[in-house]
């Protein structure tokens, strides 16, 4: 079919799961380019009350330090492009139309006057070469979540079932919205689908070789000029010469033909499937995004277990099933399935690590990893069964302690009731005095 090329010459886009709460739009920097006009922008749809995120700059790729600013076209082949008005309320939540540190442009609420062409311009090359340029245009919200699954057999039907009929229309048909856009707006119209970037190839709980990647498809009406159209065109119908497509949903389209967008608004996207080969990435598009792709230094899952000597633990490698290749290590060498060289550290035919009657030798790093992903570090700390330790000597040191006590207690009271009672005692010249007579000077011949 003609098509097919067609379709993957307009520009591709990313999206997020929910529509109707957050979009995020970047444009793919491998492209296929057919024409300049083809390849301006990108069409985004956008649902009122939704808040929209455009990126100034090519999906999975970071963004630079160089200045940026936005603008705006209103109405295409009408209005001159203007700079973004943003909100400059001290409370970030509180801007509707805000550009982030990473200069995306963000609009929430998004309503019919935000409809448009927007593009991002570095400050210091204005050529737009790069073209980080989307065109937005709003679409019914109720058709927004339809779609059709399959394989690339599956889209050639799904194009039978949905493209063919309504193309033949667009050719062919003698009713009055399509011959004023043949006739009078000298339009040519093609049903075609737009691709999005594929997705990340999820891996986990498949087999190895056998995971899955997906890409949606995007019902779109293919515009092209088929001569010198006539003047004093509607801001509407100047939209459809200068753009070179518009979205099956578009509440624009719905305005001006509602016939024709009875049609084309029932189409579904189509989210093709198809088979891929990569790794375990659970955390695709989490905190862990450097360790998803295997560049990450550390492990997701990071453990700390105590354990007495002559005590056991058994333990499996998180997000891992019997599909995946699971590695044991400790201390950076391997641990075998099945080998019982160590009777205390076993790794069975399930990769399920045991660690039986544990001793000090045991301690140590244990490190497992999910189809060479690291997955998890398990720290084992083994301390030995001293009598210090015991029960029955801490029972011991329990009296002790008592004894102790009790002693001190005493002591001190004696202490108290000894310098109270002082007055009492006599003193050294009184007990001189009581000596009988003649005891020095027996003492003196004594010695």
């Amino acid at each position: 079919m003609q098509t097919l090329p067609i379709l993957l010459l307009l520009a591709t886009f990313a999206r997020s799961e929910d529509p109707l709460l957050e979009t995020k739009e970047c444009r793919e920097r491998e492209r296929l380019v057919g024409s300049e006009k083809e390849d301006l922008y990108a069409l985004v749809d956008a649902v009122e009350g939704q808040t929209l995120i455009l990126q100034c700059r090519f999906c999975k790729e970071a963004p630079n330090d160089r200045p940026k600013n936005w603008f705006k076209v209103d109405q295409l082949g009408r209005s001159k492009p203007h700079e973004v008005q943003l909100d400059m309320e001290n409370e970030a939540s509180r801007n509707r139309v805000a550009v982030n540190h990473k200069h995306s442009l963000i609009i929430s609420k998004l309503s019919q006057a935000d409809a448009g062409f927007y593009y991002c311009v570095h400050f210091e090359d204005q050529t737009n070469e790069e073209k980080f340029n989307y065109l937005v245009d709003l679409v019914e919200p109720d058709k927004l979540r339809d779609v059709e699954k399959g394989k690339i057999v599956d889209w050639a039907k799904y194009q039978q079932d949905f493209f063919l009929s309504v193309n033949g229309l667009f050719k062919e048909s003698d009713a009055t919205e399509f011959v004023y856009l043949r006739d009078v707006l000298k339009v040519d119209a093609a049903l075609v689908t737009q691709w999005g970037p594929w997705g990340a190839c999820q891996a986990c709980g498949r087999p190895q070789g056998e995971g899955v990647m997906k890409k949606r498809g995007s019902c779109r009406v293919k515009l092209s000029p088929l001569g010198s159209p006539p003047p004093n065109l509607t801001s509407n119908e100047l939209y459809l010469l200068e753009a070179p497509a518009i979205s099956c949903r578009s509440s624009r389209l719905l305005k001006l033909f509602p016939q024709i967008s009875s049609y084309t608004g029932n189409i579904p996207d189509f989210l093709l499937e198809d088979r891929c080969s990569g790794a375990c990435n659970p955390d695709a598009e989490g905190v862990n995004r450097g360790w998803k792709v295997g560049k990450g230094k550390g492990f997701k899952y990071r453990r700390h277990s105590v354990l007495e000597e002559g005590s056991h633990l058994t333990t499996v490698c998180p997000e891992s099933t019997l599909d995946n290749k699971v590695v044991w290590k400790k201390g950076g060498r391997e641990l075998k399935r099945g080998d019982n060289s160590d009777p205390h550290v076993i790794v069975d035919t399930f990769s399920t690590l045991y660690l039986v009657e544990v001793t000090r030798a045991v301690a140590g790093n244990f490190t497992c990893f999910v189809d060479d992903i690291r997955m998890q570090q398990l720290t084992v700390f083994v301390y030995s069964k001293s009598r210090l330790l015991t029960n029955e000597l801490l029972r011991y040191f329990m009296y002790l302690g008592f004894i102790l006590f009790l002693s001190s207690f005493c002591y001190c009271a004696g202490l108290v009731i000894t310098w109270r009672r002082r007055h009492l005692f006599r003193t050294y010249q009184e007990l001189k005095e009581e000596e009988p007579a003649g005891a020095d000077e027996e003492l003196e011949s004594f010695l």
